[in-house]
């Protein structure tokens, strides 16, 4: 007993810093868990996906908005009249061959379930991809730095890149430069 005392006068400071150090935390803890409570219980919901929905009578329509929801793309689709979509980005024609329902790709046809799974990620890396772009163009219109604003080197032409400056030797003030496919994107 004696034991227990002489340790509790030797460290009943530290053991008090300690308690009220942990007391300040866990105020802190509270105000924050408090303060996110709705941000966390937006994360935590589950985010209904919009089932696409045919018009009635266009066999068409019914075959599409069947694959779409089979595939359960979180994708915007658009139709813009009897068999032809917006399919993201991307506008196609859509038939019934034979009983099944094709997309035109190139110079033939493709099964909707091919092309859902084919075109369906890249759309939407397409779109997401897009709204990056639209997010940055806004900073920069704002005057906050960003992607693709006047000011930027990717604005314009490669000859506007270059300052319209044109070598000595070149045909008629031309020339020609290297570019990526990146860069050609950013065009």
């Amino acid at each position: 007993m004696y034991y227990m005392m002489s340790v509790n006068c030797k460290y009943r400071k530290q053991i008090h810093e300690m308690l009220k150090s942990l007391r300040i935390i866990n105020q802190k803890r509270r105000e924050l868990e408090e303060k996110y409570r709705e941000l966390k219980m937006d994360l935590n919901a589950v985010k209904e996906r919009k089932a696409y929905v045919a018009v009635k009578g266009d066999a068409v329509d019914e075959l599409w908005a069947y694959h779409l929801n089979k595939a359960q793309l979180d994708l915007p689709v658009i139709r813009l009249g009897p068999g032809k979509y917006l399919f993201g980005t991307r506008n196609i024609t859509a038939k019934i061959i034979n009983n099944k329902l094709v997309v035109r790709v190139g110079g033939g046809y493709m099964s909707a379930d091919e092309f859902i799974a084919q075109y369906g990620q890249t759309e939407i890396l397409k779109m997401m991809h897009n709204e990056e772009v639209r997010e940055a163009k806004l900073k920069a219109a704002d005057g906050s730095p960003g992607l693709g604003g006047a000011g930027s080197p990717r604005h314009g032409s490669p000859r506007k890149m270059l300052g319209n400056q044109s070598p000595k030797g070149s045909p008629k003030g031309r020339h020609t430069i290297a570019i990526g496919a990146a860069d050609v994107e950013a065009l």
